[in-house]
């Protein structure tokens, strides 16, 4: 009898300083709520560029809010009032933004002028660092994380979206009985869906540009529509969704093995003028009237209503095109692939990061804000309203498996996986990474994974974007030849930047 109650009391007692150890524990365990307290009230401001991933995480800061009393007001701007704006904030030192969105490819450039901080004391101090935050565990590109690493080994920010250029294509319209008929019946092989080559793109582009009247899946037409859509504005988009065809055909603006880099400038060279002639054919042959006007936001648009059957775009379009009924009419149609292949099997990777100005007057309440976007819950909300994420565990949530797109996202983020539960595409669903891309070769290196393309960052890549507008441009408006446009741009490089044209 004695012995019972023996074990009752050391089990009471037990109990008893379990409780207090727990409750110890529990009183120390970091949570958000209590690190925001002393920020309580604070306004924090952050700017980017007004895209779907920004308004997406405009829609989900009121959960921040709440939990931390902190006020975040995100400034959405077209990306060159961006630069304009963080540029006379960090040189005029006026602390206006506590957190600014940024592609990589201006990295280097924040990093040399001093604009931007590392996050290494942040991560440091255990009142602000979230001790589940596993940011180098948990980022899905191993490019990011190179990408955001200063020469000092120091990292700088947290993943914000990856905006990665691929290949939109009407599946629907491919796997059509009667268009494979056609198709192969005209040019001798069967029409693949998606098209995996370069010469795959122009062929389909040019047997599905169809006018008024004609016959489409079975359909007769009540509007023109065309093989492709791409950007010819004098524009950004126009440069940068030339690029693709540029390193497509093997070739590169400067000669240098990395984006700050400088080298010989040799974009007018025979790839060059080559993948400048195949993008004017595309544009004016095949794309949809007024082309020479159009930016991503057209491209987006005719995909949306159908005007256009392909499109190179931006993933963070993806969402709008197959998960918005109100604004597509094209849902469930639109299936998602890597860039055709030239001579080169190649991926766009133009990855954003959120960084910390060492101009920020609230650089703790920032960081806290920085850090809650990495949750995983706040991922998986970012990416189902038209985010594209960078973390692994994302991919894994029931909501992001829905999006037509995931997997054929996280297969060229990741280099060439697949998610857990990840997919290849079957004919008859747009869910699935294309498996006859992936298992395509890279002509060079005869292996299956795509070549990460350079883009430029030095200090005067803006003004080598400015020239190269202008001159190609003008070549698509049919004012001058290729070879013509190019050679009078690289001669202006020369002439503008000493720092290049040591290399001439």
């Amino acid at each position: 009898m004695a012995k019972i109650k023996l074990t009752s009391v050391l089990k009471t007692i037990l109990v008893f300083v379990l409780g207090i150890f727990f409750s110890v524990s529990n009183a120390n365990a970091w949570s958000l709520k209590d690190a925001a307290a002393p920020y309580n009230g604070t306004t924090i401001r952050i700017i980017g560029e007004a895209l779907a991933p920004l308004e997406s995480l405009n829609q989900q800061k009121k959960i921040f809010e709440e939990e931390t009393g902190i006020k975040v007001i995100i400034e959405q701007q077209a990306f060159d009032q961006v630069i304009e704006k963080t540029t006379a904030d960090f040189v005029g030192g006026t602390g206006i933004y506590d957190a600014i969105l940024n592609p990589h490819v201006k990295f280097p450039f924040l990093v040399s002028n001093g604009w931007i901080t590392p996050i290494d004391k942040m991560l440091s101090n255990k009142k602000l660092a979230d001790p589940k935050f596993k940011l180098k565990q948990e980022v899905l590109s191993e490019d990011w994380l190179m990408a955001a690493m200063g020469q000092d080994g120091k990292l700088y920010g947290v993943p914000f979206s990856a905006h990665t250029i691929y290949l939109n294509w009407r599946w629907d319209l491919f796997e059509h009985p009667e268009e494979q008929k056609n198709f192969k019946a005209k040019y001798g092989y069967d029409l693949p869906s998606p098209a995996v080559t370069m010469d795959h793109l122009r062929d389909t582009a040019e047997f599905f540009t169809r006018k008024k009247g004609e016959k489409l899946a079975g359909e007769t037409l009540t509007q023109d529509v065309f093989g492709i859509a791409n950007s010819g504005k004098r524009h950004i988009s126009m440069l940068w969704n030339y690029y693709n065809f540029l390193y497509a055909f093997d070739g590169k603006v400067v000669d240098s093995e990395n984006g700050p880099d400088y080298g010989k400038v040799v974009i007018n060279n025979k790839a060059g003028v080559d993948s400048l002639n195949y993008y004017k054919d595309l544009l004016v042959n095949y794309g949809p009237t007024g082309s020479l006007d159009y930016t991503w936001d057209e491209q987006m648009a005719a995909m949306q209503s159908g005007l256009a059957v392909q499109a190179l775009l931006w993933a963070d379009a993806s969402y709008g095109i197959s998960h918005d009924p109100e604004s597509s009419k094209t849902v469930g149609k639109v299936a998602y692939s890597g860039t055709p292949i030239g001579k080169r099997k190649i991926v766009n990777l133009h990855q954003w990061g959120m960084f910390l100005p060492t101009s920020s007057k609230n650089p703790e309440a920032a960081w806290l804000f920085m850090q809650w976007t990495q949750r995983p819950e706040i991922q998986e909300k970012l990416m189902s309203t038209g985010s594209i994420s960078l973390s692994k565990s994302t991919y894994q949530q029931k909501s992001v498996q829905d999006l037509v797109y995931a997997d054929t996202n996280y297969f060229i983020l990741s280099g060439g996986d697949l998610p857990k539960k990840g997919k290849f595409r079957k004919n008859g669903s747009p869910y699935g990474m294309s498996k006859e891309y992936a298992n395509a070769k890279d002509p060079v290196t005869g292996k299956k994974a795509a070549v990460i393309f350079k883009l430029e960052n030095f200090p005067e890549s803006a003004q080598v974007e400015e020239i190269l507008m202008k001159h190609i441009s003008g070549v698509l408006a049919g004012q001058m030849s290729a070879q013509a446009g190019l050679d009078k741009a690289v001669a202006e490089i020369y002439a503008e930047i000493p720092a290049l044209a040591k290399y001439k």
